[in-house]
């Protein structure tokens, strides 16, 4: 006999927007829940996120799994309170006081629903100097230190996915769980900049603790990585990290001798830019196959450095049945049940 899903059985009304919380009723939805997501009319702007069309390919990455409904809130606060009528979970991602002006804000939803878990994901949490204001993933991103973990702050310009939207969604997912777990009703509140402060605690924690900002690069000094290309121009890393075994074998891996301004972690970390110079120098005389091989050989870890097209076809990832034909499949395995956790697109 086939066992239930980790969350069949829960039922979760999503009212949210853009990317964070249906990215949290996406996850839930991985695990099984039956999630409804409330759409006003005209549909989520994620909808006609490339220009054209009602269903374009980032809004069914953060909504497969779902049940759409269409319900113009200002006009039909019962239709919502009908689906959320012995609901486990309800997901909101306005900014503070927009639900409570639509009519199913926590003080109302509590005594409608005592069980109820009202998770709330704002950009800046519910007061304070920023609590109004508009907040999109490049904003908190650029607020909440990401950026400047990872850009030129000369050169500023918003990089990568939206890394607060999808850290907010899995903060609000954690929440969830644990709240589900008391058997209580309560509300969860995540704001993004929290989710991305507590992302970043390593940096965060290294400048409270030693006064050192890090920077792009600056981690990865550290952990001894580096980014090289082979002879044929394609790209790739190799990470060293603390065991002087790995550094060792690379010495061999390339028939190089050990240089005195490289001999020990410290130095390698001190004079990284020059290590990284002499290693991408070594690395051009061949092939990244070729390096793969002797680095495989020699137990030191690498990688090619993947676009998204790499990934998809890469031998691993295909392995580990990572994607379907429209995107990527839940990331977790459960013993107690066959392959992948079902997926559908939103109906």
């Amino acid at each position: 006999m086939k066992e239930a899903a980790p969350l069949g059985g829960l039922r979760v009304v999503e009212v949210g927007q853009y990317i964070a919380a249906p990215y949290a009723g996406k996850l839930l939805a991985d695990l099984g829940a039956d999630v409804v997501k409330v759409e006003p009319p005209g549909g989520d702007p994620m909808r006609r996120w490339q220009g054209g069309g009602t269903e374009s390919p980032q809004f069914r990455a953060y909504n497969r799994g779902k049940t759409t409904v269409t319900l113009d809130l200002k006009e039909n606060l019962a239709g919502l309170f009908e689906l959320t009528a012995g609901a486990d979970v309800l997901i909101e991602n306005f900014r503070p006081g927009v639900a409570d002006r639509l009519g199913f804000g926590w003080n109302v939803m509590k005594v409608r629903e005592p069980r109820l878990v009202y998770c709330s994901i704002t950009g800046f949490g519910p007061s304070g100097p920023y609590a109004k204001k508009p907040a999109y993933d490049t904003i908190i991103s650029a607020i909440g230190g990401m950026y400047g973990h990872l850009v030129s702050l000369e050169d500023p310009r918003p990089v990568g996915p939206a890394f607060s939207d999808l850290l907010s969604g899995m903060s609000a997912v954690q929440g969830i769980l644990a709240a589900l777990h008391t058997g209580q009703g309560m509300r969860v509140e995540v704001s993004m900049l929290g989710a991305m402060s507590d992302f970043l605690t390593e940096p965060v924690g290294t400048y409270l603790e030693t006064g050192t900002v890090v920077g792009p690069g600056t981690r990865a000094a550290r952990a001894q990585a580096f980014g090289c290309v082979g002879s044929d121009g394609l790209p790739f890393v190799v990470h060293l990290s603390v065991p002087e075994k790995f550094w060792q074998a690379l010495l061999g891996v390339l028939g190089i001798p050990e240089e005195p301004r490289f001999a020990s972690r410290e130095l390698r970390y001190r004079n990284h830019g020059e290590l990284e110079e002499a290693l991408r120098a070594e690395f051009a005389k061949r092939p990244r196959d070729e390096w793969f091989e002797r680095l495989t050989a020699a137990d030191i870890p690498h990688g090619p450095l993947n676009t998204v097209a790499d990934l998809v076809q890469d031998p691993q990832a295909m392995h580990l049945g990572l994607f379907n034909e429209r995107g990527t499949r839940p990331g977790t395995r459960f013993s107690t049940h066959e392959g992948r956790l079902p997926r559908k697109d939103p109906l």
